[in-house]
């Protein structure tokens, strides 16, 4: 009888309405992305740089988003080297949803993991630094 109710408990946390929410809206970017042809004519797209002049840390990432989902992968790199890393865990969180409504299994990761947390604060370092080096070097978009 537990077996059952935890085996429900699962199912109903894999198919929970966030996660339905996360999937479909993930979908919908990846269209988008696809879709999307910014125009690059030096209007930035960045409320802080259009406010302040300065370049955010994201700077470039909807333009180099959008190039990667039309094919154009060294075109998204020359926008922003993490667009690729961006994109791919959002296909593997696309994915991980999509397996958990289907099977109704919970595949996601654990995000509150102490492996998981020091993985993104890594992550923010780099991405951080990286900014930081495009400031430096002027060659924010």
């Amino acid at each position: 009888m537990s077996s059952t109710i935890t085996s429900a408990s699962a199912a109903s946390s894999a198919r929970s309405r966030p996660r339905v929410i996360a999937f479909a809206a993930l979908s919908v970017l990846f269209v988008a992305a696809a879709l999307w042809k910014p125009k690059d004519d030096g209007i930035p797209l960045c409320a802080l740089k259009l406010g302040t002049g300065v370049s955010c840390p994201g700077c470039g990432m909807t333009r180099g988003l959008a190039a990667l989902g039309r094919g154009e992968p060294a075109v998204s790199v020359r926008y922003h080297a993490f667009a690729p890393l961006i994109a791919a865990a959002a296909v593997i969180a696309w994915a991980l949803l999509g397996v958990g409504l289907l099977t109704g299994r919970d595949v996601f990761p654990d995000l509150n993991s102490r492996r998981f947390q020091v993985a993104c604060l890594v992550f923010i370092a780099a991405f951080i630094a990286y900014w930081l080096f495009r400031l430096w070097r002027g060659t924010t978009p």
